[in-house]
C-alpha cells in the first residue's frame, strides 16, 4: 500500500520534503518526489496521495513511470528513427527536420516535461518565419515521434495532438485548393515547348506524365522492357514498377510509392509517339533520358532549367559573351506555377469529368480505395479500355485549330549571363 515518507530539509523553503512510495508492476517498490508539474511534496499527506494515485494506474494497466520521462527528447529521437518504416527519401527528410528545427529548440527537454502551450507558442514563431508545407512538415513529424512515446508509455498523452476536438484561436477560412492544372490543350502546349527546347524525348515525356498520371520519379524509372506498345486486344501497355531516385548521391531504383506498381493501358497516340522514340535510339535502356543519353536525373536543375521554361517561358538570345544561341519560348497562359505533379492531377481531373468509375480512376491513379467501396469496386478491361478511349478522344480535340485566342504569352525579359568579376585595381598613391 502507498506510502509517504521524509526525505530532507529544503532549506530555500524552509520545509521538509517528503516521497511517495508505491508498488511497481513488477511487485518492486518505486518512489517518486515530485508531481505532474514538478512540485516537490512538503506534506506527508501529499506525497501519500499521488503514490495512491499511481498504485491505482497499475492496477488498471495504465501506469506510467514517471522515471521513463526524463528520457530526453534527443534520446528518444535517436532510438525512434531507427524503427520508422518509410522511403529513404522520406527518412532523410525526418532526419532533417529533426536536426534543423525540433533538436534545437527541445533536443534537451525531458519528454516528461514537454508542455502542450510552449510547443503552441513554439509553432507559432514556426509558421511565422517558415513556408506553410514545410512547418506542416515539421509538425507531423514532431507529433509522430511523440506518438510513439506515449505507445512507449514515456508520458500518457501527447502536446502536440492535432485539434480536432474543437476550434482554438483566431477563425482562418480553409484555404481553398490552389493547385494549378491544366487542360489537355495547355498540356499541348507545354509539350510543344518541350519539343522546341529539349525535343522529342522532353515532348513525349510531358505527354506521357499528363496521360498517365505518372510521377517524374515513375518515369525516370521505366525501362524499354516494360513497354509493351503493340495491341493485341487488350490495349498497350506501360508496366511502371520502380522509380529512379538519388540517395546520398548514388542511383537507386526503389519501388513505386505505396508500392502502387500497375500497368497503364495507353492511348493510340502515346503508345505511338513512345515507338517512335524507342526507335530513334535503339541501344537506351530506359524510357527517358537525360539531354546525352544517360540516366534522366530530376533533381533542382531539371527543374530550373527544364520544366519552368517550358511552362513560364525564356527569352531568345544568340551568342553573347561565350554563351550558345537558345530559342525564345513563349509561356503557357493559364498554368502559371504548374509543376510536373500538376499533370498528374490534370489527369484525374479529365478522367472526373469523364465520369469514369471511381474505382477504375484510382486504380489508374495508384490508389486504393478504402473501405466496403475499395472490398467490393474491382476494375475490369472494359473499364481501362474506356479510360484509354476517352483520352484519346481528349488528345484529338486538343488538336484542333484555336482561331482568336491567345494561348501563348509574350516572352521574359532577356536574362544575360552572369560574368565572374577580376577584383579591382586601387591605382598607387605613391609619388603621386
Amino acid at each position: 500500500m502507498a506510502y509517504g515518507e521524509k526525505r530532507g530539509y529544503d532549506k530555500r523553503a524552509r520545509k521538509w520534503r517528503y516521497r511517495g512510495r508505491y508498488k511497481l508492476p513488477n511487485g518492486k517498490w518505486g518512489s517518486v518526489s515530485k508531481d505532474d508539474q514538478g512540485q516537490p511534496f512538503y506534506t506527508e499527506r501529499a506525497a501519500e496521495q499521488y503514490a495512491h494515485g499511481l498504485e491505482v494506474d497499475v492496477r488498471r494497466k495504465q501506469f506510467i513511470n514517471p522515471r521513463d520521462g526524463r528520457i530526453t527528447v534527443a534520446e528518444w529521437a535517436a532510438a525512434w528513427l531507427p524503427s520508422i518504416d518509410v522511403g529513404p527519401l522520406t527518412e532523410k527528410e525526418y532526419r532533417l527536420r529533426l536536426k534543423n528545427q525540433i533538436l534545437p529548440e527541445w533536443g534537451g527537454v525531458a519528454i516528461g516535461d514537454l508542455s502542450p502551450t510552449a510547443i503552441a507558442t513554439w509553432e507559432k514563431g514556426l509558421r511565422q518565419r517558415l513556408a506553410k508545407n514545410y512547418a506542416d512538415g515539421v509538425m507531423s513529424v514532431f507529433r509522430t515521434m511523440l506518438d510513439d512515446a506515449v505507445t512507449e508509455k514515456l508520458r500518457g498523452d501527447n502536446p502536440v495532438a492535432t485539434r480536432k476536438s474543437g476550434r482554438r484561436g483566431r477563425y482562418k477560412p480553409k484555404p481553398k485548393d490552389e493547385k494549378v492544372i491544366a487542360t489537355p490543350r495547355q498540356a499541348l502546349l507545354i509539350a510543344r515547348n518541350a519539343l522546341e527546347m529539349r525535343g522529342l524525348n522532353e515532348y513525349v515525356l510531358v505527354l506521357t506524365s499528363a496521360y498517365t498520371g505518372l510521377r517524374i520519379g515513375e518515369l525516370a524509372g521505366v525501362h524499354r522492357d516494360q513497354l509493351a506498345l503493340k495491341d493485341t486486344g487488350e490495349g498497350a501497355r506501360l508496366h511502371s514498377v520502380q522509380q529512379s531516385q538519388y540517395i546520398d548521391g548514388v542511383f537507386t531504383e526503389i519501388a513505386n510509392k505505396y508500392d502502387s506498381g500497375r500497368g497503364l493501358i495507353l492511348p493510340r497516340f502515346l503508345a505511338e509517339l513512345l515507338q517512335e522514340l524507342m526507335d530513334s535510339r535503339p541501344g537506351s535502356e530506359w524510357v527517358f533520358t537525360a539531354p546525352k543519353g544517360g540516366r534522366l536525373l530530376r533533381g533542382g536543375d531539371w527543374y530550373k532549367d527544364t520544366w519552368q521554361p517550358l511552362v513560364s517561358g525564356r527569352a531568345p538570345r544568340g551568342v553573347v559573351r561565350g554563351a550558345k544561341a537558345r530559342v525564345g519560348i513563349r509561356p503557357v497562359l493559364g498554368v502559371e506555377g504548374l509543376t510536373p505533379h500538376g499533370l498528374r492531377h490534370s489527369q484525374k481531373v479529365w478522367l472526373d469529368e469523364g465520369n469514369h468509375p471511381r474505382v477504375a480512376v484510382e486504380a489508374r491513379m495508384g490508389h486504393v480505395l478504402q473501405g466496403v467501396e475499395g472490398t467490393y469496386s474491382h476494375v475490369t478491361l472494359a473499364m481501362e479500355l474506356a479510360i484509354a478511349e476517352y483520352l484519346q478522344r481528349l488528345w484529338e480535340d486538343s488538336l484542333r485549330v484555336v482561331v482568336d485566342r491567345r494561348e501563348f504569352g509574350p516572352y521574359p525579359p532577356l536574362q544575360m549571363p552572369r560574368q565572374k568579376r577580376s577584383p579591382s585595381r586601387l591605382p598607387s598613391l605613391i609619388g603621386s
